[in-house]
């Protein structure tokens, strides 16, 4: 902060402060005296009501951005003039080649008319456009992109369970209810979530972090609309009730499970498939 603690009031103390004690970041010098602060002014309503405006705020902030469309128009209200005729320049010089250009193409429309009612006809006729989601290749690799850079992939770094789940229940323009892992074992730590927009698919981001894993080991649990029988048939699994297909990679283990009647989650990590489905019970029975 700007000041230090002994030049603030109480109550800049406790709201100054109030995203360095959610983030496990508060200066130890003022711990003692910001707990007697926060139960004082009520600590489950005033995390509450912070967690639930951070929360709507961060969902607003992606609604504001320019396109770069938008950013290249604000830049031509301060563009230089000497700039500004070059640019017309060129934008000159491109016409003229474009009259040269247009009569080579009037010799060849006919040619490329031919062409393109080849290629029509392939596209119509010949093929199957594929344009479905495909869960099994594009969360392997998001899979691996989580591993290598979570908190840049992660639209809400957090290990509040309610707070992700607040987050994840008012994301606009999801057709299904996002599922969470809510009992995982004591060794995973929640680190936070995302909503991943495929045009074709919407799909909800859960990571856990293991808290003693040396090599920073995380686990990732997917969730999108769909059903389990969309997926590649694979040899089921049978965990205490809860049946799952098994997938592998070269560096990962999956496993996916019907977690809701229009809602399928996978769990995806480099656990053994038997350890992931031990987890995906733990956390789906709650």
């Amino acid at each position: 902060m700007a000041v230090t603690a002994g030049e603030l009031n109480d109550n800049d103390i406790l709201y100054g402060y109030l995203p360095e004690y959610l983030d496990g970041e508060l200066p130890s010098t003022i711990a003692a005296k910001y707990e007697q602060l926060l139960q004082t002014a009520g600590k489950e309503s005033v995390l509450e009501e912070f967690q639930s405006l951070r929360g709507r705020l961060q969902l607003s902030m992606q609604s504001y951005y320019l396109r770069d469309k938008e950013q290249s128009e604000l830049a031509a209200f301060v563009q230089d003039p000497r700039v500004k005729a070059t640019v017309e320049n060129v934008r000159i010089a491109e016409l003229e080649r474009g009259v040269a250009v247009n009569t080579m193409v009037r010799r060849v429309a006919m040619v490329v008319f031919s062409i393109g009612l080849v290629i029509v006809a392939y596209w119509q006729f010949g093929r199957s456009i594929d344009s479905s989601f495909k869960p099994l290749e594009y969360l392997g690799y998001e899979a691996l992109a989580l591993e290598e850079a979570s908190r840049e992939r992660l639209n809400l770094p957090s290990h509040d369970l309610r707070e992700v789940s607040q987050y994840l229940s008012t994301y606009p323009g999801l057709d299904f209810k996002p599922r969470m892992l809510r009992n995982v074992p004591s060794s995973w730590e929640l680190e936070g979530a995302t909503v991943i927009d495929y045009e074709i698919a919407k799909v909800v981001v859960v990571m856990y972090d293991h808290r003693t894993s040396k090599n920073n080991e995380k686990i990732i649990h997917f969730s999108f609309a769909g059903r389990l029988s969309d997926l590649p048939r694979s040899e089921p699994g049978n965990m205490r009730g809860l049946i799952y297909q098994t997938y592998a990679s070269n560096d990962q283990n999956m496993i996916a499970w019907q977690s809701a009647p229009n809602v399928v989650s996978m769990l995806v990590g480099r656990r053994s498939a038997d350890e992931l489905a031990e987890i995906a019970v733990a956390g789906h029975n709650n």
